[in-house]
């Protein structure tokens, strides 16, 4: 079963043409090695966090001791936690999207949190950005039930955070935009470049045709 992550979705708005290259040629992107290793410990320690386990294993780094320190001063950190690192997927029509929630809480009120730790930056435009989107919509699904259902981005830099809060009036636009998107993404079957400068910087830039 294939499922279309955020990453994917997001991806696609970005360039369709890389979007073909990483996704149907399957021509991985090379990772930034330190900042992928400083953002998978960050996310290791606050899920050992959540679930009540022994952090004191983890051996962090100044600039990620920083980090965690910010991070942990969050007010959701002390809500009831429901979910962590946990798949999630809905079907649309006849296709799947889903991905792996950083974290899932909740307060007393039934009031559910979606937490995601950025240790990049916040996107510029959260409300739609496709992880909020993919996101909201699983957890209504599978939740079904509550008072009110919130995406909050976590900046671990910073301690910045970005709330984005679930309506019945998103939900009816966040479908629309995942089905246009699916639709757009079966168009293409092959590159399909967006030319400007970001294509001076893109890492398949010297086989993009």
């Amino acid at each position: 079963m294939s499922i279309y992550s955020p990453q994917m979705l997001n991806t696609f708005i970005d360039c369709p043409a890389k979007y073909f290259y990483r996704y149907v040629k399957n021509i991985p992107m090379p990772q930034l090695e330190n900042s992928f290793i400083v953002g998978k410990n960050i996310h290791a320690i606050a899920a050992y966090y959540l679930r009540g386990e022994d952090i004191s294993i983890f051996n962090l780094s100044e600039k990620e001791s920083g980090m965690w320190n910010k991070l942990k001063k969050s007010p959701y950190f002390n809500l009831k936690t429901e979910k962590v690192e946990h798949n999630i997927s809905i079907k649309i029509d006849n296709d799947w999207i889903g991905g792996r929630l950083d974290a899932l809480v909740r307060n007393s009120k039934d009031e559910y949190y979606i937490l995601d730790y950025k240790t990049g930056e916040i996107p510029k435009d959260a409300k739609s950005n496709f992880q909020t989107i993919v996101y909201l919509l699983c957890c209504d699904r599978l939740l079904k039930e509550y008072k009110s259902l919130n995406f909050v981005y976590i900046s671990v830099k910073t301690g910045e955070e970005e709330v984005i809060e679930f309506s019945s009036d998103l939900k009816t636009k966040y479908e629309s935009m995942v089905k246009d998107i699916l639709t757009e993404i079966k168009k293409h079957s092959e590159p399909n470049r967006v030319p400007g400068k970001k294509c001076e910087n893109c890492l398949y830039s010297k086989i993009c045709v």
